[in-house]
């Protein structure tokens, strides 16, 4: 039977820096830019490092507490929302391509239409029109 290897990987422990969680993104199934702009969204709550693996090509992408109070289950809650997150930042890049002629298309439309000359503007006199309490001849 042959297995298949995950585009994924999750690993938990501690060191002298305390707590941390990776989790470890094949470059065949994610582009690095969505696993960017997937982690820029965690760097509120996170401090995020990355590696690559010179063997693999592997990104691996470390997850560290700002608050110490937070435990090792905000971390792993945190693993499992990036990957939701980052399958959706793929999926936006790949519709993204896909549509980007149509896109193209509508916005020089839109230049186009925005450059067309305005219409002519009604001739007005607005001296011609009486001052509040005139007395009208006639």
């Amino acid at each position: 039977m042959d297995t298949a290897t995950s585009a994924s990987a999750f690993k938990a422990g501690s060191d002298e820096l305390g707590v941390f969680a990776q989790v470890s993104v094949d470059p065949n199934v994610f582009s690095d830019t969505a696993i960017f702009k997937t982690a820029y969204w965690f760097t509120d709550q996170y401090y995020l490092y990355f590696a690559r693996d010179s063997d693999t090509q592997r990104l691996h992408v470390e997850f560290r507490l700002k608050q110490t109070k937070d435990g090792p289950e905000k971390l792993k809650a945190a693993c499992g929302e990036f990957w939701n997150k980052l399958l959706d930042y793929q999926l936006r890049e790949k519709v993204l391509a896909q549509t980007a002629g149509v896109r193209d298309t509508l916005v020089r439309k839109a230049f186009f239409e925005a450059k067309a000359a305005l219409p002519t503007p009604v001739a007005s006199n607005e001296s011609m029109l009486p001052l509040p309490g005139a007395v009208a001849l006639g």
